[in-house]
Order: C-alpha cells, then structure tokens, then sequence
C-alpha cells in the first residue's frame, strides 16, 4: 500500500499518443474489481504528465504526492468513477 500499485501499463513509442494507454487501463478496471480490488492503486512519475492524464481519464485521483511520484486511487467499479 505504500509503493507500487495492482496496475502498471505502457506503450511502445511508436503506438502513444493514440488513446492506447487509456483504453488499457479500461480494460484492466474491471479485472481488478472481479479479483475484489475495489481501488486500485496507479502510481507515476510526477514528471509523467502523459501518464498521469491517462490515470485521471480513468477516475484517478491523488492520494498523496512521495518523492518524485504520484499515488493515485481508481475506483475499479464504473458506478464510482
């Protein structure tokens, strides 16, 4: 609970900036809630503006700022997003 998260993603290079790393994170939602994660902790570097976007577009909010990251909590149930 204090680093790392229950979801990472990420996309190569040529393929970002496409929507695929908010669609990934979607689909990896509900997975989470059947496995009975009902917030799923996201975390990124605070310079990951591009990630952190992503997170946010998912319900994603701050739960606290550690050093150089954020840790984010997502509602894994669409009806509390």
């Amino acid at each position: 609970l204090r680093e790392g998260g229950n979801i990472g993603f990420e996309v190569r290079p040529s393929a970002r900036r496409q929507g695929h790393a908010t669609a990934i994170l979607a689909a990896a939602l509900p997975i989470a809630a059947s496995l009975g994660i009902d917030l799923a902790h996201v975390d990124c570097d605070v310079d990951n503006t591009a990630s952190r976007r992503v997170i946010e577009k998912n319900g994603g909010r701050i739960e606290r700022k550690q050093g150089r990251n954020f840790y984010f909590l997502i509602p894994t149930s669409p009806s509390t997003r």
